[in-house]
């Protein structure tokens, strides 16, 4: 029996802008199911249960405890885009899981909280949808300047911060609070988690494992040992251990894809 089962979906038109996809999750095991969540930039809304729960963006990994039968439903933000839906700064949310009611308010996360009334997964995840939906019209505007700085940074993964402030016209210290607030740190941060989650992604591929020096290469590392310390800052885990069992969370993202060779 599998222990964990999940899936993931494109998010309908109107959602697309802010998220990366919508996710569900079904513990199957009879026992406790340890989950390791790793850093990838991005800003999550659950529902665990009945418990409607923020999960911003982190820096270390960390394991959530999970009881069999739990139901997630969860909504995975573009990195950059989480404080124009959530009205808060990423910065606040950072390394940190928080109710919903907490950044909203009670009466703002009722309509969240009213999902969990639903029992299967798919009304689930079509009262999360709905949900967000209300929640678009009230949202604020996009920080567009971050936003680009986050494709441009995706483009060049050596790029330093002193391009990208002259490419974008803004002080290093502009670059450094506007990055916080969006993304929840800075963007040497930034490239260094993304870079991460490229090297997941590069490893799924068949075969990937076999060459760890050259899958260092292709995921943008100096070296194998640059990737093997990273892999163990970001995983806590060695390349023998976290390459074969960790899952790129950002596969539907264009920012993988930005850097494989395209427009640099």
């Amino acid at each position: 029996m599998v222990a964990s089962e999940y899936r993931e979906f494109l998010p309908p038109p109107a959602l697309a802008e802010y998220l990366l996809c919508l996710w569900t999750q079904t513990i199957r095991s009879p026992v406790e199911f340890r989950q390791r969540v790793l850093p990838d930039c991005c800003v999550d809304i659950l529902l665990v249960n009945d418990v409607p729960t923020v999960v911003g963006p982190w820096t270390v990994p960390f394991v959530a405890s999970l009881l069999p039968g739990t139901m997630i439903v969860g909504a995975r933000c573009h990195p950059g885009l989480a404080p124009s839906l959530l009205g808060v700064p990423a910065s606040e949310l950072l390394n940190c899981s928080v109710p919903l009611c907490d950044v909203w308010g009670d009466d703002k996360a009722a309509r969240f909280a009213r999902i969990a009334d639903e029992s299967s997964l798919r009304a689930r995840l079509s009262g999360m949808e709905t949900a967000l939906l209300s929640r678009v019209a009230h949202g604020s505007p996009v920080d567009k300047a971050t936003r680009a700085a986050i494709c441009w940074i995706s483009r060049r993964p050596h790029g330093r911060v002193e391009q990208l402030s002259q490419w974008l016209g803004l002080s290093h210290r502009q670059i450094q609070r506007r990055f916080a607030a969006a993304v929840g740190y800075g963007p040497k941060l930034f490239q260094s988690v993304l870079r991460f989650q490229r090297l997941l992604h590069l490893a799924a591929k068949p075969g990937a494992h076999g060459n760890l020096a050259q899958l260092a290469a292709d995921a943008e590392y100096a070296d194998q040992a640059h990737m093997t310390r990273e892999l163990r800052r970001f995983s806590g885990d060695p390349p023998s251990i976290s390459l074969p069992s960790a899952r790129c969370t950002l596969r539907l993202s264009g920012l993988l894809q930005a850097a494989d060779g395209l427009d640099l």
